[in-house]
């Protein structure tokens, strides 16, 4: 019996520049995918804690009137003060990503007066706005001591700065003062109104 005699090896051949090039043009490609998805997560997360928020903020202020028997005011707060002897009072219209205030208004003046108090205080909120639209068309909102909204439903828009339909989210408030959030009925990552359309923030 004659021994084994290895078959002739095959010559080793490396990669060529053009197929690592590929090779690397694929994985950064694959890698810049996955960075966006987790960059966009990120960013509906945040908007999702947002506003969680301020929904226990608005509770927080309606609880305050029924439980205080007295209306209680939120508005955008002014950042701002015009003399050193200035206290909180209430901003322009759609500034409340600047920061929100609620207060106890006795004598229903829309100011912090000596005999009103502080109910809640959020601060600004960065990369995100934040408008009011309601019945009445004022630019803060009224509970009064039995919870209601002095005849204010209306809803929150809240956005992103850059204006994105994913990052869209919106809060309803009616006459009894009620809240509800507009859903992603069909689950393609927007949500709508109560109408079933898509959010609007442009």
């Amino acid at each position: 019996m004659q021994p084994f005699a290895p078959t002739s090896s095959i010559p080793s051949r490396g990669f060529t520049l053009i197929e690592l090039l590929v090779v690397l043009s694929i994985i950064l490609l694959l890698g810049g995918l996955a960075l966006h998805g987790i960059t966009k997560q990120t960013a509906s997360q945040r908007m999702d804690g947002l506003q969680k928020t301020f929904i226990t903020f608005l509770l927080s202020a309606r609880k305050a009137a029924v439980m205080q028997h007295v209306d209680v005011i939120v508005c955008p707060i002014r950042t701002q003060r015009r003399t050193m002897s200035d206290t909180s009072v209430c901003g322009k219209r759609n500034q409340w990503h600047l920061g929100v205030l609620a207060f106890t208004d006795h004598n229903r003046n829309l100011k912090l007066d000596a005999n009103d108090a502080v109910v809640a205080q959020l601060p600004g909120f960065k990369n995100a706005t934040i408008r009011w639209r309601a019945f009445r068309n004022r630019a803060y909102l009224r509970f009064t001591a039995q919870g209601l909204t002095d005849w204010q439903n209306g809803h929150f828009l809240i956005c992103g700065t850059s204006a994105i339909p994913e990052l869209s989210r919106q809060i309803t408030l009616n006459y009894a003062g009620r809240l509800y959030t507009a859903k992603d009925r069909n689950r393609d990552g927007v949500y709508e109104n109560a109408r079933g359309e898509t959010l609007q923030c442009d």
